[in-house]
């Protein structure tokens, strides 16, 4: 069952993955055949303003900022991964290759984003040959959202109060999030209050209730949403190369909840948190 914190018991313990004090919903260990994706859920670095709920993030660039990044690829490259994949749209897959390119020559400055100061950084670190973009860009709104919540206030102020909720979670903690380091941050929304947060309040208490007769706008997001993290996983399997055990997926965090229950449902991946690589030390 989707979701279902206990869908990954009946694996056999064979193969272990990073450790078994994981998230919910995580399995604590793979099958050998399983190629392990490890999920590290990030925020928008460059913060572009795209997510439902906004965040006030550093510059990434400044120094110290940056002495912090080169610390979280080392413990990321602790885990050995033979692939790097980011949420960077597939059918541009070329300039994806071409900045890594420019990038590993020293040719590129780096910009802000994740893409460049996680993803390049650990690939470069590791001598990977490429980084693959999985990402698919797709409407998640329809017209019947907007018409229902024209004609029913009460679904509307339903909505509005599960947005506003968890903004106001996020502005409230935004002080003690952003005085942070970068490995204490990503801990942080890799653990399970925040994903909870982002997947079921964030998106389905504000979504699900959004329909009335034949009208299932509200479902009809969720699925849109569900929709594009398949494609996902499906991009992330086509990229795969011969003989890679474990990939690195470098997302936005909301992502990682429905990417955590489709990888563990397709018995050619097993999901890896990667919280036990961002613990203090």
């Amino acid at each position: 069952m989707l979701g279902d914190p206990q869908s990954a018991s009946s694996r056999s313990p064979t193969s272990p993955t990073t450790t078994a004090a994981a998230p919910t919903g995580f399995p604590a260990r793979c099958e050998p055949s399983e190629v392990q994706v490890m999920l590290l859920g990030t925020y928008h670095f460059a913060n572009p303003g795209l997510d439902a709920v906004k965040q006030q993030v550093d510059d990434v660039l400044a120094p110290e900022r940056q002495r912090e990044l080169a610390e979280l690829v080392e413990r990321l490259a602790a885990w050995h991964p033979e692939q790097v994949a980011v949420e960077w749209s597939a059918s541009d897959s070329a300039s994806l290759a071409a900045r890594y390119a420019r990038y590993r020559s020293g040719g590129l400055t780096p910009a802000r984003n994740e893409v460049d100061q996680i993803g390049f950084r650990l690939a470069a670190r590791l001598g990977l040959p490429s980084v693959e973009p999985i990402d698919i860009q797709m409407r998640l709104g329809n017209d019947s959202v907007g018409a229902l919540l024209a004609r029913r206030p009460d679904l509307k102020a339903l909505s509005d109060r599960a947005s506003a909720r968890a903004q106001q979670e996020s502005d409230s903690g935004a002080a003690s999030f952003g005085a942070k380091r970068i490995v204490a941050q990503l801990h942080e929304l890799n653990g399970d209050a925040a994903l909870h947060a982002g997947n079921s309040r964030g998106m389905f208490a504000a979504m699900l209730p959004l329909g009335e007769g034949t009208n299932y706008g509200g479902p009809q997001v969720l699925a849109r949403w569900y929709e594009r993290n398949v494609d996902m996983v499906h991009l992330l399997y086509r990229s795969l190369r011969p003989g890679t055990r474990r990939v690195l997926v470098i997302v936005g965090a909301g992502h990682v909840p429905p990417m955590r229950n489709l990888l563990d449902e397709a018995p050619q991946f097993c999901p890896a948190s990667p919280l036990p690589l961002l613990r203090p030390q």
